[in-house]
Parts: C-alpha cells; structure tokens; sequence
C-alpha cells in the first residue's frame, strides 16, 4: 500500500490529502450545525415552575412565527390553554372558556389594529389563539441590523390575566408562559422567564428564591417572558462562505492585474472577460445573503465595497492594457 502511495505523483497526492481534508472539515461542519439546542435547562424551569403553581390555571404558549430586523418587531402566535375543567376544555386545535376571560399583552400591537391589549374570550365560545406584533424591548442593548449576521434582537412579552367567576366577580387568572416556537427563516428564538417587577432578573432552576418569586407572581395573574431572536448557526455560515467567494474572485482578478500589469502574462481578451464577469458575479453574491440585509451593513463597508471597488479597478487596469499594448498576440 505505502509502495503504490509513493508511486503517485507528488501533486497528485497533495490533491488527495487536500481532499481527504476538505471532506472531514465539511462532516465536521455539517455535524455542529445539524445539532439540536440545549433546551434542558429551559425544560428544568418550566417543569419546576409547572410544579409548584396551581394546577387551576391556564398554560399560555407563545409562537414567534416572523422577525422583521429592520423595524425591530415579530409576529407572535398567542395560545391560551386550560387546565382546569372549570375554567374550560380543550379541542385538538383549540379550546372553550366555561368563564370569561380576559389577557392583556402589554406592548404590543394586536393583529386587528384595534389598538387594544386585552383580549376578551367568552364562556361558551369555542375559540383559539390571537395573532399580536411584538415591539423589540425598549432596554435592549443587542446589536442591530447592521452588525448582521451577529445580529441580536430581544422582545420582553408582560402577561397578565383575570376571569370572571360565577358571583360576576373579577379574580385574578394564574398563568404560566410558556414557549413553542419552532424554526423560523435565518433566525433561532430562545425563551427566558423574568419577573414581573424584575424584567432584569431571569428566573433560573440554580435561583430557588427566583422560581419562588416567579411562582407568586404567575399565580397572582402576572408574568413576562424575553424572547431572544438570533441569526442561525446556518446563516452564520452561509454569510462566511459567500464572503470567502468574494474575496477568492477579488483576488483572482487581483493577481491577474498584477502579473498584466508587471509583463508576465498577455492582456488577453479572454483575461479582459474573465475580470468583467468575476466583477459583476459580486453583485449577484451580494444578493445571496440570507434574510436579505439592507445595503450599508458593516460587512458590506469593510469587505463588499472595498472588494467590488477594488475587483472593478483592477478590471480597468486590465482593459487598459489590452487596449493600447501591440506586443502581445491575441
């Protein structure tokens, strides 16, 4: 075997080592990003929330369905769910209130544009979830659009809860917030629950004291969540790879231009219209990136516009030298 390695060329087994490298770089690539989020110790919270709170209560599970990066808002899914026959029962895809129920969602937009944040579900009405546009939390210090694909946006979502009791009576509704948001595009959303009173403290299965507070509160009717919204691990990557392409083409031309420019190769046309295409193929790779970033993103300042200006220059230097130099044959 090692005999009939060394009889291989050099340069054919440099090839196949490059090869053989590429491919398990790529398997271990494709392994991270194929693995799943740690979500146990969202899990613990929930779980040890769900066991100390009533059990006469209503479950309310948010879905974020869209992000919108340039308006700093999302699209929630909001889904009451009862737990106590009392309070109501559940369909396969819905739910009736056997009380009148009211939940105001604080700072937000709901989906009629009745500039309303209670919504009222009454008994004996077979009904489902609302539909509301969540404002990106006014404290938050995560990064815009323009740091994209390391973009960061966090939206705080206040709940609270009452129902109305057989004496036509206003009590409090215990709730527990809960979170079911699957995959969006480009983005991957995370749930955290905070305090009521505390929106800056995370309730944390390690904070007893803190999933004490918690549980008062969501009893009492009163409770706040922090959804997370990121650029998937997907993105991240894809980003990377089209701004490696960018630079392979800024480069190819690059060199190109130098070895016309210094004598070494002819300004061939076929070199003139190799330079012109790699220069427009920069448009189109711009257009490649993932969730459609508006232009004047810090990568586009520090890597597209150096590298398309840069790639257009050298194709003129290109042109130029196959316009006016005669000793070269075409």
């Amino acid at each position: 075997m090692m005999q009939k390695w060394r009889q291989i060329h050099p340069g054919g087994r440099r090839s196949i080592v490059g090869s053989v490298a590429f491919v398990i770089l790529y398997a271990l690539v494709v392994a991270l990003l194929s693995q799943s989020a740690d979500t146990s110790a969202a899990d613990k919270v929930d779980n040890a929330l769900a066991s100390k709170m009533t059990q006469k209560r209503y479950d309310v599970y948010t879905q974020i369905t869209s992000v919108n990066a340039l308006t700093g808002e999302a699209t929630a899914r909001i889904e009451p769910w009862p737990l106590d026959d009392t309070l109501g029962y559940r369909y396969r895809s819905g739910w009736m209130p056997l009380v009148d129920v009211n939940l105001h969602v604080d700072s937000i937009q709901s989906a009629d544009n009745s500039n309303s944040n209670v919504y009222t579900f009454k008994n004996n009405v077979p009904t489902g979830g609302v539909n509301a546009t969540i404002d990106e939390s006014s404290n938050s210090t995560s990064a815009d659009i323009s740091h994209y694909p390391f973009d960061k946006y966090k939206f705080e979502v206040p709940m609270s809860a009452e129902y109305i009791d057989a004496k036509k009576s206003v009590q409090n509704l215990p709730i527990l917030p809960l979170d079911y948001t699957r995959s969006i595009d480009t983005f991957q959303i995370s749930m955290k629950h905070v305090l009521w009173t505390k929106s800056n403290e995370i309730v944390s299965a390690l904070n007893p004291k803190s999933i004490s507070d918690a549980v008062g509160e969501y009893n009492n009717g009163l409770t706040s969540s922090v959804f997370t919204a990121e650029r998937s691990a997907s993105t991240k990557l894809l980003t990377i790879i089209i701004l490696f392409l960018m630079f392979t083409a800024l480069g190819s031309v690059a060199v190109m231009s130098y070895l016309i420019a210094s004598h070494k190769r002819p300004p061939s046309l076929i070199a003139l219209t190799w330079a012109a295409a790699l220069t427009f193929s920069l448009i189109g790779l711009r257009s490649l990136f993932p969730g459609s970033p508006p232009i004047g993103i810090i990568i586009d300042k520090v890597f597209y516009f150096p590298s398309l200006l840069a790639t257009l220059l050298c194709s003129l230097l290109i042109l130029v030298e196959w316009s006016y130099r005669e000793d070269f044959k075409i």
